[in-house]
């Protein structure tokens, strides 16, 4: 595994991965599947859900043998910035106070002028895309050039309510959308600018070598 720094945000925390061992030069931050309202239903998943986000194991998922999107990321000068939530961290709104936590610090750290790619998998995606919005919203500057959403999930109507009050999507970054042909998407092309299928993902990697390698050959 590589070095990594670790971020105390608010609701959550950051494991930080950059690509020179020292400073950020092109931050792209992934935010964790992580549970929604929705997800806990039982007990066991209601115990389940009170449970901080295990970065240790989300880490080893973007840096499989099978497939290291880490690797690759740092092989093309890019900084992984991994972002999970704290125990009993669940609702929308809470979880993207970590994304947006976690944007300030990069854009901080970063060195120059560099600009951001931000997106998550699963709800994760979702929590960016919240996260985003609500910065755009309160005119922060998010420093964002690309969002990215890989198997992400579409928002209940709780969710979509809230994010309508943001605007629905953040509208600066170029937005991309990525999908495994395991996972059944919900969420609207059109919202997009791009989206890609690719083929299911049958390894122990989160993230497939096609749709790592599409995303990181678009100009971020």
């Amino acid at each position: 595994m590589a070095s990594a720094q670790e971020w105390t945000l608010k609701n959550g925390k950051a494991r930080v991965f950059p690509a020179n061992n020292s400073t950020l030069v092109k931050p792209l931050i992934l935010a964790a599947q992580g549970k929604g309202p929705a997800d806990l239903i039982t007990p066991e998943a209601r115990a389940e859900g009170t449970k901080p986000t295990d970065l240790a194991a989300f880490e080893a998922g973007v840096d499989d043998p099978s497939y290291s999107f880490l690797g690759e990321l740092r092989a093309r000068g890019y900084d992984l910035i991994l972002i999970g939530y704290d125990k009993g961290v669940t609702r929308l709104a809470d979880q993207s106070q970590a994304v947006i936590g976690a944007i300030h610090q990069a854009a901080y750290e970063v060195d120059g002028d560099g600009l951001l790619t931000v997106g998550g998998i699963g709800r994760g995606a979702l929590v960016a895309r919240h996260a985003l919005a609500k910065m755009e919203t309160e005119r922060q500057d998010h420093r964002t050039q690309t969002y990215f959403s890989y198997n992400g999930t579409a928002p209940v109507e709780e969710e979509s309510t809230d994010l309508q009050r943001l605007g629905g999507w953040p509208q600066r970054p170029i937005k991309l959308k990525l999908v495994s042909g395991d996972f059944t998407s919900r969420l609207n092309d059109d919202d997009f600018d791009e989206n890609t299928l690719g083929a299911a993902n049958t390894g122990k990697s989160l993230i497939t070598k096609e749709l790592g390698s599409w995303l990181l050959n678009k100009p971020n």
